[in-house]
């Protein structure tokens, strides 16, 4: 039992660390987004848009954690009810009709991410706090 509660811990910091980064790129897109929102031009969304890819890659990165986590937990007989939604960053839309609506479209989405990823953080808090109170 051991072997399983340490593999699903490590599971679970997976995951967080993956989200972590996420938020990290997230906030960052939130913060260029706001300069493009105000005129920031043709190379301020640029960035945005290159944050946002970047947070979409470690959102799927955490997704994947999320789904070797929930194997694990099934292991020590725990479940995980939480997923990350799934995040568009508005790609084509956005890059061939760049204007203020779609930027605050976009703007919604980075927030909304950024709930996501606190929301599955703190499930995911819980249930390392579990896991280690099992250790």
């Amino acid at each position: 039992m051991d072997k399983e509660i340490a593999e699903a811990i490590n599971a679970a910091n997976d995951a967080l660390y993956h989200l972590e980064l996420a938020r990290d790129k997230l906030k960052s897109a939130k913060r260029f987004g706001i300069l493009d929102i105000v005129g920031g031009g043709l190379i301020i969304s640029m960035i945005k848009r290159g944050r946002i890819g970047d947070a979409g890659k470690e959102l799927r990165a955490a997704s994947a954690a999320i789904s070797s986590l929930r194997e694990e937990l099934r292991d020590v007989n725990m479940y995980l009810d939480t997923d990350l939604k799934g995040f568009d960053s508005l790609g084509f839309m956005e890059t061939m009709f760049d204007n203020v609506f779609l930027d605050f479209i976009a703007q919604g989405k980075i927030n909304e991410a950024l709930e996501n990823v606190a929301e599955a953080t703190g499930t995911i808090e819980g249930i390392l706090d579990a896991l280690s109170d099992l250790a």
